[in-house]
């Protein structure tokens, strides 16, 4: 075995890797992206001041962060891992399980108790956690069938190491550590048992777990601060220099001058309403809300009507928070792709094409094509970021749209999230159509609002009373408005009649069809399971429009392109049969809605696809047609219950959007949402990933089988092949050698490009 040292696997064409290069690349991204000993970094600053931290605690967090970087690889000096990355055999132990076991021996403890400020506990946990692989079951384990190990302590790259760590440290430079060569997992003569040292340090994590939670918070914030500051500086040590890119600059250039709001006014929101001005062919008017939501705070909750321009009203708070103090980034966050993609379209994608980004799973997919309409200005721009750099591509990006997931997820322990950390920590952020977050989504925003600082705008139309008073109380967010009096214009919105309520049977429901479709009406129908969905669309004999969750990825974008501009241009008579999906991600106005009886949330969000445009001064009322369902799926029954409620108690009557907002205060079901395990902030000095959103079991990712060869030779050319993929029932899902370990392959016989993927075969 060679005595140098590798990091990475060699890759054909590039010179190895070594773990010295590796360990002073990731010591220099400490220094690049968070300071000196003496001065810190703007990110710096920001990142103390997203962990609550104060100026006094730059000292302990840097020299700890740098303690981490230095001896965060050092396990990997063992014969397992130099086979494993020279392919010629496995690894026995995960090697930053054992840097961990080596911080710990007594002669690495007394070297780094040397200098007063490193925490051993703090930079231990960090070391063992940075790969996001290790939890009480898992620290040091036997990974494969070997029983022994060798430490290659004795080697010139690994006194090496030492040697740079303690240069940065400033800690002794004569020090050699005594480091038994040979390891095992059960005691063998002539060797050093790992659970010798093992059993120990986990009871002293342990008791030091208890003494940060119980009486040394600032202890434990240090703790996730160095967790977290390693993560992004092992990544971009990684990544960036990779794909051949020079560390200095690359970071100088993604952390430069801050926003300004003139810039937010300049870049977004003027092209942004001269487009709405050339389109419209007169000037916007601001209403009275939308420049007064510039007076609020650093943490508020913006509560209007769909429709009513809550968006503009969010980039007038933007452009205020940078006057009070400029931020590096701006987000929008938005719970679904679809979401995320149309306020990029609308506003995002006016800013300059190398500050812009889309960032979900298929932005690449989606932005392709995005501006290809004759006269787009927008045509020629290039949004895409670099996709071999990962999350580290957005890195150079300003002024995001994108999924939630994509920043909150870190709450989970998701790398890619992590990774987007050092952007979330020096933002401005806008969270919209909160009312939407399942449990589990909602629990990380309470947690993230309450644990970590920056100026946060939550928005919705509409939210349940519990939800409210969690997000008011306890997160100490300021409502908006909290009264309509001195808002005429969102007064009037609120209290122009809108809808006509009317409880109607399944039975009756197509004779309401024909006679809306002979009156030339725009119809929309809402049912809850995607089956039913395209039940109703194959048994109708009138022109329909079939839109749900379950297309191939290119023929939902042309779906939903098809049914929004349907509405928007289009005369009637018109039909569309859709799922939940509408809720948030159609912007569309219809005559008629029909749906199925839904949680009172969703309902009042499917009303606001109906009669959506009204205006104060005509006539023109929504008809909504609401009627039960045998199977409350995927709804719990009391979700539906409080929906009955609230049916039975309006039914008959003209209702206007503020009515709606009395009846969800009044008919919600008001049970507290309990707030769930966040892997990130409750592991303590462990470390896993888990899910962000509730678990949906029911279906997986998926290609037909028809389309394999074209997905495959999409990816072999490097060409977006997100456009394949599709999601279906999971028992209709097969494993597939050439998709990989994250799609699967299911049966082109049961799909049709009108109605999607169905059950059975087309």
């Amino acid at each position: 075995m060679s005595e140098t040292l590798l990091a990475k696997s060699p890759v054909a064409g590039r010179p190895p890797k070594t773990l010295v290069d590796h360990t002073r690349d990731v010591i220099s991204c400490v220094n690049f992206l968070f300071g000196t000993d003496d001065e810190p970094t703007r990110l710096g600053r920001e990142w103390l001041r997203f962990f609550r931290m104060k100026d006094d605690d730059w000292g302990p967090f840097f020299v700890n962060t740098l303690a981490a970087a230095a001896l965060h690889d050092i396990g990997k000096s063992n014969d397992g891992f130099q086979k494993a990355v020279t392919h010629s055999g496995d690894q026995a132990i995960r090697h930053e399980h054992l840097s961990g076991l080596l911080i710990s021996l007594p002669d690495f403890l007394w070297w780094l108790q040397q200098r007063s400020l490193i925490d051993v506990d703090v930079v231990r946990a960090a070391v063992i956690s940075h790969h996001l692989k290790v939890d009480p079951t898992r620290w040091g384990q036997q990974l494969g069938i070997a029983r022994t190990f060798r430490v290659l302590a004795d080697t010139p790259d690994f006194l090496h190491l030492i040697k740079m760590a303690g240069s940065a440290l400033r800690l002794p430079l004569e020090f050699t550590p005594n480091i038994a060569p040979l390891w095992s997992f059960e005691p063998m003569p002539h060797s050093f048992c790992v659970g010798d040292l093992l059993e120990p340090e986990k009871t002293a994590i342990h008791r030091f777990e208890r003494l940060i939670r119980k009486d040394d918070p600032q202890r434990q914030l240090l703790l996730l601060s160095v967790k977290a500051a390693l993560l992004a500086a092992d990544s971009v040590g990684s990544g960036v220099v990779r794909v051949g890119h020079a560390l200095e600059g690359w970071v100088s250039n993604a952390f430069g001058e801050p926003l300004t709001a003139m810039d937010v006014h300049n870049k977004v929101v003027l092209p942004r309403l001269r487009d709405i001005e050339a389109k419209s062919g007169k000037p916007v008017a601001l209403q009275d809300f939308q420049t007064q939501a510039a007076t609020l705070g650093e943490r508020a909750l913006l509560l209007a009507p769909c429709g009513s321009g809550k968006t503009l009203a969010a980039w007038h708070w933007i452009e205020a928070r940078l006057k009070h103090r400029p931020a590096a980034r701006v987000l929008f966050l938005y719970p679904t792709r679809a979401t995320a993609t149309e306020g990029f379209h609308d506003y995002v994608s006016w800013a300059p094409e190398e500050e812009a980004a889309l960032a979900h799973g298929t932005a690449s997919y989606d932005l392709d094509g995005m501006f290809d309409n004759p006269g787009d200005s927008r045509t020629e721009k290039d949004f895409t970021a670099d996709d071999r750099l990962y999350a580290l591509g957005l890195w150079h990006k300003r002024i995001f749209s994108a999924t939630v997931d994509q920043f909150l997820a870190f709450m989970q322990n998701q790398y890619g999230p992590l990774c987007l950390l050092p952007l979330l920590a020096d933002s401005v952020v806008v969270i919209d159509e909160v009312h939407s977050f399942d449990p589990a989504m909602f629990s990380a925003l309470l947690k993230y609002l309450k644990h970590f600082d920056g100026p946060v705008l939550c928005m919705t139309a509409s939210l349940t009373a519990s939800r409210r008073r969690t997000l008011i109380e306890e997160c100490g967010l300021q409502v908006f408005p909290e009264t309509l009096e001195g808002l005429d214009d969102l007064r009037q919105k609120a209290e122009h009649p809108r809808y006509n309520l009317q409880l109607t049977s399944a039975e009756t429901v197509h004779e309401i069809l024909r006679e809306a479709f002979a009156a030339n009406k725009k119809i929309l129908w809402v049912v809850n399971q995607v089956r039913r969905c395209q039940e109703m669309a194959k048994g109708l004999r009138l022109p329909v429009l079939c839109y749900h969750s379950r297309f191939k990825l290119m023929d939902r974008r042309s779906r939903h392109r098809d049914v929004v501009e349907a509405f928007q241009t289009g005369s009637g008579p018109l039909l569309a049969v859709t799922t939940q999906v509408c809720e948030m991600s159609l912007d569309l106005d219809a005559d008629v809605l029909i749906s199925e009886e839904a949680p009172i949330a969703s309902l009042i969000q499917r009303m606001g696809r109906c009669n959506r445009h009204g205006k104060t001064g005509d006539d023109k009322v929504g008809a909504v047609y609401v009627y039960p369902t045998e199977n409350p799926k995927p709804y719990a029954s009391e979700e539906i219950a409080g929906g009955r409620n609230f049916l039975a108690a309006f039914a008959g009557k003209i209702l206007c959007q503020a009515d709606l907002e009395a009846a969800l205060e009044q008919y919600a079901p008001a049970q507290k949402e309990p707030e769930r395990f966040s892997s990130f902030l409750d592991s303590g000095c462990y470390a896993m990933s888990y899910p962000y959103r509730e678990s949906e079991d029911f279906t997986v990712p998926a290609v037909l089988d028809s389309d394999i060869e074209t997905w495959l030779a999409a990816k072999k050319t490097g060409k977006p092949a997100d456009g394949l993929v599709v999601p279906v029932p999971k028992r209709l899902a097969k494993l597939h050698t050439a998709l990989g370990r994250f799609l699967r392959a299911a049966p082109g016989s049961h799909y049709d490009p009108a109605l999607g993927f169905l059950d059975s075969p087309a």
